[in-house]
């Protein structure tokens, strides 16, 4: 998900997943895993879910985005994700699931504060800031492993390089261009499932238009989604 504007304004930089199979070695962006079968569903007013799955021979992994959103003028919209990832080999799979997210709240996203709530072991939300206007993420099912806080371009640079990488729970960064990114531990057994489920809700506090949120669907295994461009 590279889009999402509320408000006017496009709230979202990146948020994006990343996997790894084992204790060792640096973990891959999704979309490395084959190439994006996509699905859209219209509601009322237009394509309100997108269901994108990547299959090879180790993994059949699918994410559901289900967009809600308040009243026109509301400046709030909500999206549900459902994560599923099938074990498709002989063995089981010592899996690590890595979300990465930066919000650029308010369109710039260069005072913006955010905080992990829970504990190492069991992170449960995250909040992210900037004035009166925010995002939460309820972690449904399971409660997250490790979760950190950081400054952009902390975080991206390990996930892109950093072998058996575990985020380090720190918990608070900000203010600043804030990023967070949540991680999940888990063994799959042959033909099981690791199943997620997580709700972002995000306000806006400005002079509001209809919320809209923009999935491309072709851009869902786009590798420029995993390695974010260096801002100017």
């Amino acid at each position: 998900m590279k889009n999402w504007s509320v408000g006017g304004q496009d709230q979202l930089k990146q948020q994006w997943f990343w996997y790894r199979i084992g204790s060792g070695g640096v973990a891959s962006p999704i979309n490395s895993i084959g190439p994006a079968s996509i699905t859209t569903f219209l509601g009322p007013d237009g394509i309100n879910e997108v269901v994108a799955t990547y299959q090879n021979t180790t993994l059949t992994l699918t994410i559901d985005y289900l967009l809600s959103g308040g009243g026109v003028g509301s400046g709030s919209a909500d999206i549900t994700e459902s994560i599923s990832a099938v074990n498709n080999t002989g063995a089981s799979l010592d899996f690590h699931f890595f979300q990465y997210s930066d919000f650029n709240l308010l369109g710039d996203g260069s005072s913006d504060n955010v905080q992990l709530f829970g504990m190492p072991g069991s992170w449960s939300f995250v909040q992210q800031t900037a004035g009166s206007s925010g995002i939460g993420e309820a972690i449904v099912m399971p409660f997250a492993n490790h979760g950190e806080a950081a400054y952009f371009g902390t975080t991206l640079a390990e996930l892109n390089g950093t072998s058996g990488l575990t985020l380090n729970d720190n918990s608070i960064a900000g203010p600043g261009d804030v990023t967070w990114a949540l991680q999940w531990d888990a063994t799959v057994p042959v033909g099981g499932m690791f199943d997620l489920t997580k709700d972002k809700s995000l306000f806006i506090q400005v002079v509001p238009e209809p919320s809209t949120v923009a999935l491309i669907a072709l851009g869902l295994g786009a590798w420029g989604w995993a390695r974010r461009r260096q801002r100017s």
